[in-house]
């Protein structure tokens, strides 16, 4: 049996400070049932880096991407439109070195970081002409995607893995202001330092809160 001087030093200071607290269910058991189903929805799917495997696999399940949609459209106030083409053949020469992809995948994650931070992506990357070839540099931490830490991707390698995992990509190309700013040298020699590194979420997360 759990008595007070078990407890630890923290929780006693809490209960010396602010004495014992009780938590409610604001909306009743069964409406707070139902927003705790409606969340796993959102989260629970698309967790490996099986294409093949139905509903746990790389892609986003039905049901996932719809109880995201309206996480979003309930919450952000944010409708997004169906387009009937979804895929486009994009040509390697669009691209510049520190042009932006930005990202949103409906799995939960992307959606919790688009609500916390007022934002409408949820993952960003980076085009760079390494001797003439196209890579997509990122830092990278999800059970779904195959490579972790700073890496580099060739493009054509990322596309494939981005269409499996069903992203939602936007290029943004920099401006020509922006450009003459950019450090390409710099860029490189910091990517070269870090690649491998852990992504550290973990920071983002505690910063995203602490603040």
């Amino acid at each position: 049996m759990l008595v007070y001087r078990d407890l630890p030093r923290g929780t006693k200071h809490d209960i010396a400070v602010n004495g014992i607290r009780f938590a409610m269910f604001c909306s009743g058991y069964l409406d707070t049932m139902g927003s705790i189903y409606n969340m796993v929805k959102m989260f629970l799917g698309g967790i490996t880096t099986y294409t093949w495997l139905p509903w746990f696999g790389t892609h986003v399940p039905a049901y996932m991407e719809e109880a995201n949609l309206d996480f979003l459209r309930n919450n952000m106030q944010w409708d997004l439109e169906k387009r009937e083409i979804d895929f486009i053949e994009y040509d390697e020469s669009n691209f510049k070195t520190g042009d932006v992809l930005a990202i949103f995948r409906l799995d939960g994650v992307d959606p919790l970081i688009m609500y916390g931070t007022g934002s409408t992506i949820g993952h960003c990357t980076m085009t760079v002409w390494f001797d003439d070839e196209l890579y997509v540099i990122e830092a990278m931490e999800n059970v779904f995607w195959p490579i972790k830490n700073v890496q580099r991707n060739k493009y054509r390698d990322w596309i494939k893995m981005a269409r499996d995992a069903d992203y939602h990509v936007a290029h943004l190309s920099l401006t020509q202001s922006a450009r003459a700013r950019f450090n390409e040298t710099a860029a490189k020699e910091f990517f070269f330092r870090t690649e491998g590194l852990p992504y550290g979420f973990h920071n983002f997360l505690y910063g995203w809160i602490d603040s």
